[in-house]
């Protein structure tokens, strides 16, 4: 997901339609054609996430300033630069992996415990070791993601219940109203807290 939004951004902040030379991510998302039609040009899996750009699209400045979006995205560009001071959690390490994975719905217990190389059982031992359970951290995890989207894009809540791994808008709603007591429609109207 975040590959994605690189590549947005560099499109949006150039206004020209750019396309990477080469994609790769550690998990292919599936079905990977929609991705693929997105950023022009075929994913590869590799060791790590990495968007390689042509130089001269790489150098390519920024047309313009704009205080809206980087009033959007700040605080969690932020967010992460504190992060990366602190110690990491097996919980930090899921919600990571979860980030990743939750576009391709690749979000089952044994999935992330794959992708961080340790079994179902020692993934679900160290995160309750740390006072919570696999459930409570993907529930937290789709909650923020869904606020974030709600209150920071136009995006329809269709597309927000794909992009948190749900197979239906109608589940994504139930699973909203249980987290907040509210609808996802109440939350956009509302804006940020």
């Amino acid at each position: 997901m975040e590959l994605l939004f690189c590549v947005a951004l560099v499109r949006m902040g150039t206004r020209e339609a750019i396309r990477p030379l080469g994609v790769s991510t550690t998990v292919l998302p599936s079905p990977l054609a929609p991705y693929e039609a997105f950023l022009g040009v075929g994913m590869k899996r590799g060791a790590g996430h990495a968007v390689t750009f042509a130089t001269a699209d790489a150098r390519r400045p920024f047309l313009t300033s704009n205080e809206q979006l980087w009033a959007a995205f700040e605080p969690e560009l932020r967010r992460r630069l504190s992060d990366l001071d602190m110690p990491v959690t097996t919980a930090r390490r899921v919600r990571a992996a979860l980030l990743e994975g939750l576009p391709s719905g690749l979000v089952s217990m044994e999935a992330i415990g794959r992708k961080l190389a340790m079994g179902k059982r020692t993934l679900q031992r160290r995160v309750e070791a740390e006072g919570t359970s696999y459930q409570q951290i993907l529930n937290e995890t789709r909650e923020a993601l869904a606020r974030h989207y709600l209150e920071k894009t136009t995006l329809p809540a269709a597309e927000i219940a794909f992009l948190l791994g749900f197979d239906e808008p109608n589940s994504f709603y139930r699973a909203f109203r249980s987290w907040t007591g509210t609808t996802p429609e109440r939350v956009r109207q509302e804006g940020p807290a």
